[in-house]
């Protein structure tokens, strides 16, 4: 039997309710919607981490954070960790990524300085012995974004974790670089002035991180995964399988959907989250160190810190978020037409999902990092197999970013290699409890700041616990889907909190490094 292609696509920051297959009264997305009507669609598939970059490292890899060691952005995937495209490469099949990676860092601004000292201290002198293993230097520096714009003809040696074929994408909105900056230049004689806000086009709009790009559509940067996503595909033949990830830097911040894609949707017409008039500060028992990236997001909100909207605002900006979402589910169409062109859709396994989610208006917030609401949590996941009609309809199995390498690998046939902590989301064994790590807000200011929030998801229940504090997060997410009402404190849950710490415990335990095995008794 033939072994099955597969085709992944990603999105860039889509929480799992802005797809009208899960249930969006107002986003059209008819080509993404008739892939689930004949597959399956998860609607309790969650991230490792909801960060880009180590949770886009959790995705390839199997592993958690803590493991792979892409604890927070700024932190390279390791050039021999093994992903899922190294797998299937060695077991003979073509390999394929085009768009955003961010497998590593996307700009060489030093990280904060260590705080190794009590405060205002200068921390001692590093060592070499202090930084051994550090994953830096030239290997590491290939999705610099400013690389490529020095050098758009930049050639990245493969593979590339695994991939054979690599086009980039590095950077949101209209300021996109990679592989895409030498494409644009072909085609444009001057793209510095189609991109950014200074360029943008007349617009009523006046939520932070919206203009109206001036770059066209047939140029932004969704058209060119799809284009290259298409190109691979009239490459391949019917005799060797192949692997691609087609992942679009959309609908990421800063908003900028292209040509009729920005007033595909009137603001009027959005419908704000239930919890929007629910602000964060309103929840019970937050630690004060843990509402800081609101905080930050207030004083800057042109930054990537969550901020706080009026109903305006919010509505402006979702609206321009489901014309991103349209521009790329009609790019999927595209693609999935290619295939079938190629008369290799009933040998390819389809599967979409994100790297995170968004709060797009969740308590008032947009962006993410901060709270692990279900926003930023839960991301979309359909699978269609059309080789297997039992596969159809919906899925309430939990699952986690790491379950998702398992599950490509074993449809190809093939052993989960020793040291990926996922399983196979249509396997015999029992759906685990979801396990969610996050560094913390404050890192991004003090690289030793020990500020980790760790979340366990069940089926019914969300628990959040803080490093260096006592209290937590606890929501019944049957009864309060919009978590609005903490229930840490609430002595009618205790022996729910304290069986959850439980399993909290018993999930950290599981997930432990097993990567390294014994290559001798002793």
């Amino acid at each position: 039997m033939r072994r099955p292609n597969f085709v992944l696509f990603i999105t860039d920051q889509q929480r799992a309710d802005h797809l009208g297959c899960y249930g969006n009264p107002t986003l059209r997305t008819p080509h993404l919607d008739a892939l689930a009507s004949r597959g399956v669609h998860f609607t309790r598939f969650h991230v490792a981490t909801p960060i880009c970059q180590p949770n886009r490292a959790a995705l390839v890899t199997g592993q958690m954070p803590s493991v792979n060691g892409v604890r927070q952005n700024g932190i390279p995937l390791g050039l021999d960790s093994l992903t899922f495209a190294e797998v299937l490469r060695q077991a003979g099949y073509r390999t394929g990524y085009v768009g955003k990676a961010h497998f590593q860092n996307v700009t060489d601004i030093p990280a904060p300085p260590r705080t190794l000292g009590g405060v205002g201290e200068a921390p001692p002198a590093e060592t070499t012995l202090a930084r051994r293993h550090q994953r830096e230097g030239p290997d590491y520096g290939w999705e610099v974004r400013r690389r490529w714009v020095e050098q758009p003809g930049l050639s990245l040696p493969t593979p590339y974790y695994g991939f054979e074929h690599v086009r980039l994408c590095i950077g949101h909105g209209d300021l996109v670089d990679g592989h895409y900056t030498a494409w644009l230049h072909e085609r444009h004689p001057d793209p510095a002035s189609l991109r950014g806000p200074a360029n943008a086009l007349p617009s009523s709009v006046t939520a932070p991180q919206c203009w109206r790009t001036a770059v066209p559509e047939a140029l932004y940067p969704t058209t060119y995964v799809k284009v290259q996503a298409c190109d691979f595909l009239a490459a391949q033949d019917a005799q060797t399988p192949f692997v691609l990830v087609v992942s679009f830097p959309d609908p990421h911040h800063p908003f900028t959907p292209p040509g009729r894609y920005w007033s595909l949707y009137d603001p009027d017409e959005v419908e704000l989250p239930n919890s929007f008039h629910h602000p964060v500060k309103a929840i019970r028992g937050i630690p004060a160190p843990a509402l800081e990236a609101y905080r930050w997001g207030s004083e800057d909100p042109e930054s990537h810190w969550p901020f706080a909207v009026s109903e305006r605002q919010a509505r402006e900006i979702i609206a321009l978020n489901y014309g991103s979402i349209s521009m790329v589910d009609d790019a999927v169409g595209e693609v999935l037409a290619a295939l079938a062109a190629q008369g290799l859709a009933d040998d390819t396994v389809v599967a979409f999902t994100s790297d995170h989610g968004d709060y797009m208006g969740d308590h008032g917030c947009m962006l993410k990092m901060g709270l692990h609401f279900q926003s930023v949590l839960r991301v979309p996941l359909i699978w269609h197999d059309p080789q297997d009609a039992k596969r159809r309809g919906v899925s309430t199995r939990l699952g986690s970013a790491i379950d998702l390498a398992p599950t490509l690998l074993q449809r190809a046939g093939l052993r989960v290699p020793i040291g990926m902590q996922g399983q196979d989301l249509f396997g015999t064994m029992p759906a685990a409890d979801v396990l969610v790590e996050d560094p913390g807000i404050q890192v991004f200011r003090d690289s030793e700041a020990c500020s980790s929030i760790v979340s366990l998801v069940t089926e019914r229940w969300r628990l959040s616990l803080f490093e260096g504090h006592e209290g937590g997060e606890l929501y019944d997410l049957e009864t309060d889907p919009d978590e609005l009402d903490n229930r840490w404190d609430d002595p009618v849950c205790r022996e729910t909190r304290l069986e959850l710490q439980h399993r909290l415990g018993q999930r950290l335990v599981a997930l432990r490094d097993r990567s390294l095995v014994a290559t001798a008794r002793a």
